[in-house]
């Protein structure tokens, strides 16, 4: 039984199978102008990153995910703090009193699965939003092979997997976090990643085949 990521990520094992492509928006900020940034995809810091902006290290960053967090500690910001799951709304809710407190930045996509802008807002943060890339389908010729084992990454992946293919009823989906999965609800043979890690999806999936 095949297995396919809708990731570029390589792992042994498995196929790769692409259905975006990233577009990265040109766009000026000024990090002394703020106390907080926050980061829900490692994309954002790469756009951040490409957009050759001067960065401010000892800005405060508020990542989603443990690999987020990584990735900012990597550009050398000093001090980044993610919650103890890795979710938009656990952000939110963990940290929510420090942000209320700062004049905050949030480096995003065109279209987030989230609320946490929102929740933001309305909980009387002083946001600023800035998008800073696209997220966009694109088409593949690669060939199924079902039954498979397919993981999705994010809301968009299923959506994009949609517009291309068919799920059958024999194949076995991994979502990487609740959104995926609530995209996926109404399908069989799901099962929800409890670590929104990509290897431990992929130990997820190779697990299933086991078990078949």
């Amino acid at each position: 039984m095949e297995i396919y990521l809708l990731n570029s990520t390589p792992f042994e094992g498995v196929k790769n199978l692409i259905l975006n492509e990233l577009i990265f928006y040109d766009f000026k900020v000024n990090l002394d102008d703020f106390q907080a940034l926050i980061i829900t995809s490692k994309h954002a810091l790469k756009a951040l990153k490409r957009s050759k902006n001067p960065l401010n290290l000892n800005l405060r960053v508020y990542a989603v995910g443990e690999n987020t967090a990584k990735e900012a500690l990597n550009l050398g910001f000093k001090e980044v703090k993610f919650p103890k799951q890795f979710y938009a709304n656990e952000l939110f809710k963990e940290f929510k009193e420090e942000l209320k407190e700062c004049k905050c930045l949030y480096l995003r996509a065109k279209e987030i699965a989230s609320t946490l802008d929102k929740d933001l807002l309305n909980f009387g943060v002083n946001l600023t939003q800035k998008i800073v890339y696209e997220n966009v389908y694109k088409k593949s010729q690669l060939c199924l092979n079902h039954p498979c084992i397919i993981i999705f990454t994010s809301p968009s992946s299923v959506r994009n997997f949609l517009k291309n293919y068919t799920i059958k009823n024999q194949d076995k989906l991994v979502a990487l976090g609740e959104s995926t999965a609530k995209m996926l609800k109404n399908y069989e043979n799901l099962f929800i990643c409890p670590k929104q890690n990509l290897k431990e999806c992929v130990e997820m999936a190779k697990n299933l085949i086991k078990s078949v």
